[in-house]
C-alpha cells in the first residue's frame, strides 16, 4: 500500500517537473519570438542565463516573425508534448491517489464497524445471560 502511494506521488512529481520544463521552453520560445517580432537583433549572450540548455534553445529556435514557426520547431513540439504528458500523468496519478485514499478510508470504516459489532454483540450476550 505504501509502495503504491510512493509510486503515485513520484509520478505526480514527475508530471510537475515536466510542466516546469515545458514552461521554461515556452518562455524561451516567447522571448525569441518577441525579440524578432519587434525587430531587435538579440543574442543569447545578452541574457544573464547562459547555460548550455539556454544556448541550445536559443540557437535551435528559428529566427522568424511567425509564431507558428516557433510552435512547430523541435523545442516547441517537445514543450507541447511535455505539457500534454504532464497533464495526463498528473491527472492519472492524482485520480489513482484519490482511489487509494478512498479504499483505505472504506477499509478503516469496515474495521470500525466490525469492532463495533463485536463490542455491541459481546455486551448484549452478557446482558441476556444475566436475565
Amino acid at each position: 500500500m505504501v509502495w503504491k502511494k510512493t509510486t503515485l506521488i513520484s509520478l505526480w512529481l514527475m508530471a510537475l517537473s515536466l510542466a516546469i520544463c515545458s514552461t521554461f521552453i515556452f518562455i524561451a520560445c516567447g522571448l525569441k519570438f518577441s525579440t524578432f517580432h519587434s525587430g531587435l537583433n538579440v543574442g543569447y549572450q545578452e541574457f544573464t542565463n547562459t547555460t548550455r540548455l539556454s544556448q541550445y534553445l536559443w540557437q535551435s529556435l528559428p529566427e522568424s516573425k511567425n509564431w507558428s514557426d516557433y510552435a512547430l520547431s523541435l523545442p516547441g513540439l517537445a514543450a507541447v508534448l511535455g505539457f500534454i504528458t504532464s497533464i495526463a500523468l498528473g491527472s492519472f496519478s492524482a485520480l489513482r491517489l484519490e482511489e487509494l485514499s478512498h479504499s483505505q478510508r472504506a477499509d478503516r470504516m469496515a474495521d470500525m464497524h466490525r469492532w463495533e459489532a463485536l463490542l455491541v454483540g459481546q455486551h448484549s450476550t452478557t446482558v441476556t445471560e444475566r436475565a
